[in-house]
């Protein structure tokens, strides 16, 4: 069965048999899709724990914190993730110890150094705002802990992704975290009385979670690269800064797009409503599971196949590839439509009211997972601006969309808004990259439109 497997997912992507006995590339496609299958249901499973466990409002302000929180945590990376992983794979493979060395050194002091400090302003920030009578004020704080905490982990994630451990790379965060989460909160359930399980103790005990999650990752990174002693690192700090902040100006794009909608229901709703519309978004980010897993497995051999002239290869890998993850994708769609209430009721009653924003979320993500890896694309062929022109004039209209929206419809008008801006960016990315690469992202149409513009390669 196993063989059977490998054999269907190495003609998947484009695979020589010769290929598939020389290259790791179908254990880490296999392996990221079983990573991610199981960090989403253990995501969800951790979303229907708090949500029971904590009253509306207070789940609503423990999705706001991490909002934030996961928002802070981008211009804190300073755009080093795909650029390490990139830029660690390259010199891997040209030897360039020296360089090497000198990348992983200068990432890490500057994400140590950047999300310390980014941390304490958010912090002091919060102090400010928020009255001292106010107990939100003490959830923020610790939800802004968890930034360095997660930078740095982000950041030895990627190291190991581009040293060639890409299952290694995705495991922290992906099983670690989100399993000691899981089992360290029955446990402060069962320690501490009902009036004492707030937004603000479930927060602490995911920093407590971050943090082994974090030693876990550390412990994989020691272990699997290895540089010679001895070798003297050489670094290019600017020159890497300014290459790198092109990433981050496109990951805060992404991260700011995904959370906006959240951000501004518990800013013009509240936190029950900010509550009710997490719930929805989780459920509908079920659907993307298949469209990330083949996107991170992928990416190197779009690159190489890319950069490499065999547009051929990529295209059909691209067409076959995600067909299969929108046919996966298909029925999950179909059971929120149809029995999305159930679903929601698992969080608890108050929650139903949610199914519509969920049954418009769930749409909205498979024209996503039909639209094709369209900003993978573009980046893995350096086209970086492209995409950041797209997800740019996308978060545009989800914020528009929302400040209208929001106060007529609600979550509904919200949902609507992310809905809006998913398919403009889906849309918009699509023409980019045919247009620019060459490349027919979509699952549909690609035998019409062949591959017969050719290619640009990244400036």
């Amino acid at each position: 069965m196993k063989k059977r497997t490998n054999w269907f997912i190495s003609r998947l992507i484009g695979m020589t048999s010769a290929e598939m006995m020389n290259s790791r590339a179908v254990r880490d496609v296999t392996g990221s899709l079983f990573l991610r299958v199981t960090s989403t249901l253990l995501q969800i499973g951790l979303a229907i724990l708090v949500a029971r466990i904590l009253p509306l409002e207070s789940f609503g302000l423990y999705a706001l914190v991490m909002s934030w929180a996961m928002v802070l945590v981008v211009p804190s990376m300073v755009g080093t993730t795909q650029f390490i992983q990139r830029e660690i794979s390259v010199a891997r493979s040209k030897k360039q110890w020296e360089r090497l060395k000198g990348l992983i050194k200068w990432s890490t002091h500057t994400v140590l150094i950047v999300s310390f400090f980014s941390s304490i302003a958010a912090c002091s920030w919060i102090f400010v705002k928020i009255p001292s009578g106010n107990s939100d004020r003490y959830a923020f704080a610790i939800g802004f802990m968890l930034i360095p905490v997660l930078a740095m982990m982000q950041l030895w994630q990627a190291q190991l992704r581009g040293w060639g451990n890409v299952l290694a790379g995705q495991v922290g965060t992906a099983i670690i975290k989100p399993l000691l989460f899981c089992v360290l909160l029955p446990a402060a359930y069962l320690l501490f009385t009902k009036e004492e399980i707030t937004a603000s103790l479930i927060l602490a005990v995911h920093l407590v979670a971050a943090f082994i999650a974090l030693g876990v990752t550390a412990f994989l990174k020691f272990r699997h690269i290895q540089i010679l002693h001895g070798t003297e690192p050489r670094t290019e700090p600017w020159k890497w800064f300014r290459l790198s902040s092109r990433f981050t100006v496109l990951s805060a794009l992404i991260i700011i797009n995904n959370r906006i909608g959240i951000l501004m229901v518990g800013d013009m709703l509240g936190k029950a409503d900010t509550g009710l519309f997490t719930v929805a978004a989780k459920g509908a980010g079920l659907l993307t599971v298949g469209l990330m897993a083949a996107n991170l497995a992928l990416a190197p051999r779009m690159a190489a196949f890319f950069h490499g002239g065999e547009i051929k290869k990529l295209q059909q890998m691209i067409t076959r590839t995600y067909r299969i993850v929108a046919l996966i994708t298909v029925p999950v769609v179909l059971l929120f439509v149809f029995f999305g209430d159930f679903f929601l009721s698992i969080f608890g009653p108050a929650y139903v009211v949610a199914w519509p924003a969920l049954i418009i979320l769930s749409l909205a993500q498979l024209v996503s997972v039909l639209g094709g890896p369209v900003g993978g694309m573009l980046n893995m062929a350096g086209q970086e601006r492209l995409t950041m022109i797209g997800i740019a004039i996308s978060l545009f209209v989800n914020v528009v969309a929302n400040a209208v929206l929001i106060p007529a419809m609600g979550i509904n008008g919200a949902a609507l808004s992310t809905a809006l801006s998913i398919f403009v960016a889906a849309l918009l990315l699509s023409f980019l990259c045919y247009r620019r690469l060459g490349i027919w992202t979509p699952v549909f149409g690609a035998g019409k439109c062949g591959t017969s513009r050719g290619r640009v390669d990244g400036e």
